[in-house]
């Protein structure tokens, strides 16, 4: 394992927790929690892990993208995003302006390093995966752009159109496309069964359509007009349920029934009522001010629904698959991350759909604990599946 590559994200994790349990006496606690999820353990794994699967699909050599390059770029986001983390609750905006463009640096050199593999490439089916990586790396500098702006300037207004276009160019641009890009191979693998033949196709068909439906959004939010925002979304919506029609015959093929495929399954489902919900809330609120007013729980969705059940699903195919070891290590490996798997999703998406519903708050705070508690269970299941990977390859003769 490499250290740099696979703790980043399960520290900025126990971080998370750590907040979660004191979030009572610390300023900016939610936004601390939202971003400590999503610009710290998911954007790291993102890096990490799209790195990984650029060269699994392109089989480039060192040279496009030697791995002090990888390290470089792996610290520069943690050193940027805790810029960031420190910058926003402490009032320090040009900490959080240090952050960002640290932040856009490591993506920057993530971008390069995708072109020059693309360029040493031969020509694949699946090189579409590499350009929804490149089109998530230009999201990132944008979306992060706004938030310096929200962080400069907490106008109500202005601050509901800025949040839009931040929260759609990273959720849906850098997130989304990164993800989007993933599964048109990583689906499959994580079901145990065969690509769609026209997922590759379906997946570079969308692309621009998936862009266009973004730069409408950040234009309707920017220029005021709410219905081209509403526009943006919806297009965004049409190309990702066309995307998502390759993904339905694998799930028929072989249902999701270890915890990589259960988890991700389910945080597709909370994506898609995500996509849904926003447009929703846009399309009826009375002004911007009024959007900022109930976007929590979009958030709530977002982060616990989306990001890290995503997460989950993810850690629990790769981590086993880096480890390697053949088949009898991988079983050793495999049994530590199933474990208690139909318990931690039920918690988990049980414990979300309680919060989203109208509750008192004791209730709610209970069933979020319950939920951030639950998704925390993978860093324990992440150490252990390390330790038992690496003492079964140990004993193997």
């Amino acid at each position: 394992m490499a250290p740099l590559r696979d703790f980043p994200t399960i520290l900025w994790l126990c971080i998370a927790g750590v907040v979660a349990v004191l979030q009572p006496v610390i300023t900016e606690s939610t936004w601390l929690l939202v971003h400590l999820a999503l610009l710290g353990a998911l954007s790291h794994a993102m890096l990490a892990w799209s790195t990984f699967f650029a060269q699994a699909l392109l089989k480039t050599p060192e040279s496009a993208d030697p791995p002090r390059l990888q390290t470089a770029r792996f610290l520069l986001l943690a050193i940027g995003a805790a810029c960031v983390f420190l910058g926003v609750p402490g009032g320090r905006w040009w900490l959080v302006l240090a952050g960002a463009v640290i932040v856009a640096a490591a993506v920057a050199v993530h971008s390069v390093a995708m072109a020059r593999r693309l360029r040493a490439a031969l020509p694949g089916r699946f090189t579409v995966t590499v350009r929804y990586y490149l089109a998530a790396s230009i999201c990132l500098p944008v979306g992060a752009a706004f938030g310096v702006l929200l962080a400069r300037w907490p106008a109500a207004d202005l601050f509901g159109r800025l949040l839009l276009s931040h929260t759609v160019t990273m959720l849906l641009g850098w997130v989304g496309l990164t993800v989007m890009g993933t599964l048109v191979t990583f689906w499959p693998t994580l079901l145990r069964t065969r690509v769609h033949p026209l997922a590759a196709r379906r997946t570079q068909q969308v692309l621009p359509v998936l862009l266009a439906g973004i730069a409408l959004v950040d234009a309707g939010a920017l220029a005021d007009l709410r219905w081209l925002a509403v526009t943006g979304l919806t297009v965004h919506l049409a190309a990702t349920v066309w995307w998502g029609s390759t993904l339905l015959r694998p799930v028929l093929a072989a249902p999701p029934r270890r915890a990589p495929g259960v988890f991700a399954a389910s945080a597709l489902v909370w994506g898609l009522v995500l996509l849904v919900s926003l447009i929703l809330h846009v399309a009826r609120a009375d002004s911007w001010g009024h959007l900022v007013g109930g976007y929590l729980p979009l958030t709530t969705i977002a982060v616990l629904g989306f990001a890290l059940q995503l997460l989950t699903g993810a850690l629990s195919q790769l981590v086993p698959t880096v480890l390697g070891g053949g088949p009898a290590v991988r079983a050793v490996v495999d049994r530590e991350f199933d474990r208690l798997t139909l318990v931690r999703w039920v918690l988990l998406n049980g414990g979300l759909l309680v919060a989203l519903l109208p509750v008192p708050g004791d209730v709610r705070r209970i069933a979020l604990g319950v939920v951030m508690a639950t998704v925390l269970t993978l860093v324990p299941l992440l150490l252990r599946g390390i330790v038992a990977g690496v003492r079964a390859k140990r004993a193997a003769p």
